[in-house]
């Protein structure tokens, strides 16, 4: 007779066992089904072709120069849009600092024509304020 233990113990070794076997065979037929797969799509694939072989690489050569003369073109394009921006930004810079300059010249030109008026509204504005005064004095 095996004791409880013995037993609890051989049947969780079992249950162990019956589980990785499942895995395996599970594995197994995944990999069975994805090579299955693979050779009824190319097999597909060869029945529909609406081409000879030659035929179908002539195409595929004919496609391939004309997306490698697009791609030289694109590169080309994008090398001349890079030069412009570049060229762009250097004139960008050279407007701007420019720009900077005449708006501090003609703000100095400005403050220097509103000189004379300033000075002469603070003396009126001393005036008043003194004529004020004066009212305030003479009315106490």
């Amino acid at each position: 007779m095996i004791p409880i233990n013995c037993w609890i113990i051989q049947q969780r070794c079992f249950s162990m066992a019956k589980t990785k076997w499942g895995e395996i065979m599970s594995a197994k037929s995944f990999v069975t089904g994805v090579v299955i797969g693979g050779i009824a799509a190319g097999v597909a694939t060869l029945l529909s072709t609406p081409m000879s072989g030659k035929e179908a690489r002539k195409t595929i050569r004919d496609n391939s120069q004309a997306i490698l003369t697009d791609i030289k073109e694109l590169q080309i394009s994008i090398i001349d849009i890079k030069d412009s921006i570049t060229t762009a930004t250097v004139e960008g810079k050279a407007i701007i600092s420019s720009f900077i300059e005449d708006l501090k010249l003609t703000l100095n030109d400005w403050k220097l024509e509103i000189k004379p008026h300033q000075q002469q509204l603070q003396l009126e504005l001393k005036e008043l304020e003194n004529t004020v005064n004066e009212l305030e004095t003479s009315l106490k």
